[in-house]
């Protein structure tokens, strides 16, 4: 018992010991840590998936163009033939969607070649909700990508606030180690006491001492197992490996490199981006422009040229269209007009027109449907979409009213932490000054090694509050960077 009690004490007045832990810079550790950690390479590998899929979405609602031989015909004989039809397609949704889409068929037989058909159309949508719906697409995918960084941001900023909380952890172990290193020394001298006072090791007085000296003692084992087990664990996730003595000292293992940071001035933290006002406001806003892009009155036309050879004899057509729907109510129109046809030859074909009578007649091709329905949904849609409105109007106030809330949270928690960072400052040059004080005394005989302990003790024990009060300022920063976006 003894012999513990006097390792109790080595511990505050070795200044080198064998088997000495040397500890990992700080900020070393932290990056290591983050680096260690799958959660934020995960998350890397979303923000690089987000960034292609927007590239996939640019592509599709971009100009597109797709180009076809159409059906090849190939017939094997006395007389041989081949046929093509090739085509073109090519669509601009940016510009209304508008649209070309070209195809022809020419033939090859006995070394002649045919132009038998070609036709061309272009369409357009004069009032729809596809150029809204693709600007939409583009928007979400942006924003896609803004999120992915965003939660890699705040999961970075995560870690770092579990590493140091983690580091925190550890220091108020330290802390606890010295405090029960601190009642070992009580419990001996009132041991000892005991025994001057006459007290036979058979009585009550004395056994219930002598207990609970034992029982500190084991509590200090078990703090300094405990200790050494988190401290090899919290090594481990950052993947260094550490070897601590069961006699080493303690003092040792306080970083003495946590960076000291100036507290964020939430303050400065523009309102509209809090991260929940911020994403209820964008989600209202995208919302908003799809219920907009949702028209009920569509309108489209469309304009082409047809040239076919019928043995010989070309014809040529222009039509134009028009279509048109409002709910439920559908209505469409199509002319077809024949203009001069003439005779044609080899590939020229197209370019037979000439005088010659009119093949045919203009056609005009009316078409109505009408779904009942249609109307009956629509007010119940918009009815949906009244109420949608008013949630989405209610989770912003809820929004305004969690930022008041957490803005105060966050500024008395501030007071507090500058209050500690005060106050333990005081305490740290209050108990080194004593320290130094009690040193010169013990060295002079006028107190015991127990009173100057207790003074070492105490000194450490500010010290180590005033490296958990750094800690917990490195954290506060984090908690109010994770409470806003970045713009």
């Amino acid at each position: 018992m003894k012999r513990k009690l006097l390792c109790v004490l080595a511990a505050f007045f070795t200044i080198n010991i064998l088997g000495a832990v040397e500890l990992v810079p700080t900020q070393q550790l932290l990056a290591s840590y983050l680096e260690q950690d799958t959660d934020l390479k995960n998350l890397a590998l979303e923000l690089k998936k987000a960034k292609l899929n927007q590239q996939s979405t640019e592509i599709d609602k971009g100009f597109t163009i797709k180009l076809s031989t159409g059906d090849m015909t190939m017939t094997l004989g006395d007389n041989n033939s081949f046929s093509v039809k090739p085509g073109v397609n090519a669509t601009i949704p940016g510009m209304n969607n508008l649209g070309l889409n070209v195809s022809s068929q020419l033939s090859v037989a006995d070394g002649k070649t045919t132009f038998d058909s070609a036709s061309a159309t272009v369409s357009v949508d004069i009032i729809s909700s596809n150029k809204a719906n693709r600007d939409i697409s583009l928007l979400k995918s942006e924003r896609s990508v803004l999120e992915a960084e965003r939660n890699l941001t705040a999961k970075a900023t995560d870690k770092e606030k579990s590493f140091y909380k983690s580091l925190s952890n550890l220091m108020n172990s330290i802390s606890s180690i010295v405090q029960k290193q601190n009642t070992i020394i009580d419990d001996f001298n009132s041991l000892e006491k005991i025994k001057l006072q006459g007290y036979a090791s058979t009585s009550a007085t004395y056994i219930k001492a002598q207990m609970k000296l034992e029982s500190s003692e084991r509590d200090l084992e078990s703090a300094i197992h405990t200790l050494i087990r988190d401290y090899k664990l919290f090594y481990a996730s950052c993947g260094y490996e550490i070897e601590i003595p069961e006699d080493t000292d303690f003092k040792e293992l306080i970083p003495e490199d946590i960076p000291e940071v100036e507290a964020e001035d939430i303050s400065e933290y523009k309102a509209e981006n809090y991260t929940q006002i911020e994403s209820n406001l964008w989600n209202q806003t995208i919302n908003q422009m799809t219920r907009d892009a949702n028209t009920k009155l569509t309108l489209s036309a469309n304009g082409g040229y047809t040239y076919r050879n019928n043995n010989g004899n070309g014809s040529n057509t222009v039509s134009a269209g028009v279509s048109a729907g409002y709910e439920g109510l559908s209505l469409s129109a199509n002319v077809n007009v024949p203009i001069a046809s003439g005779s044609s030859s080899g590939a020229g074909g197209a370019g037979g027109m000439g005088a010659g009578s009119s093949g045919s007649s203009p056609t005009v091709t009316l078409g109505i449907t009408y779904t009942p329905t249609t109307s009956k949904k629509n007010k119940i849609s918009d009815q949906l979409t009244e109420i949608s409105i008013e949630q989405e109007q209610m989770k912003i106030e809820s929004a305004w009213s969690a930022y008041e809330t957490a803005v105060l949270e966050k500024q008395l928690k501030l007071e507090d932490l500058e209050w500690d960072k005060e106050t333990n400052q005081k305490n740290y040059e209050m108990y080194t000054a004593v320290e130094e004080q009690m040193l010169d005394y013990y060295k002079k005989g006028l107190i015991s090694e127990k009173d100057y302990t207790s003074a070492v003790i105490n000194t450490l024990q500010a010290k180590v509050k005033g490296l958990i009060n750094r800690i917990d300022f490195i954290v506060y920063n984090d908690e109010v960077k994770a409470m806003f976006v970045e713009k």
